[in-house]
């Protein structure tokens, strides 16, 4: 059977809009202000539907998770919010190094070939 308009890779993809607000509260058991609140403060932004509704991906919920955790260890929420920021950001240095170092690497002539003694 053929994959209608690719659902099996919006499934799989963590970065797709599919948890409405409602929803994405009550997987994370919190209040839809506390999402609105993240939404404030720049660390999620979520995709808009055509009706103007927010859509949360897993990604976004993961990092809404991640918030509450801290916010469940008495972390004030703008500390919680600036720790879970910046987690992202280096995560997100660190998969950019990797890809460098990965296209780096493909582009590297083979130095064994190189660095072998030429006979005269």
């Amino acid at each position: 059977m053929s994959d209608p308009q690719g659902i099996d890779a919006k499934l799989n993809d963590q970065d797709f809009p599919a948890y409405t607000m409602g929803l994405a509260a009550d997987l994370l058991g919190v209040q839809p202000a506390f999402l609105r609140s993240l939404d404030a403060a720049g660390l999620l932004t979520p995709d808009r539907s055509a009706g103007g509704q927010r859509r949360y991906s897993r990604a976004e919920l993961s990092l809404a998770q991640r918030v509450r955790k801290l916010l469940d260890e008495n972390m004030p929420l703008a500390a919680a919010i600036r720790i879970v920021s910046l987690e992202h950001q280096l995560t997100a240095a660190k998969q950019r190094i990797a890809e460098l170092e990965q296209q780096q690497q493909d582009h590297i002539p083979d130095r064994a070939v190189d660095d072998a003694p030429r006979s005269i």
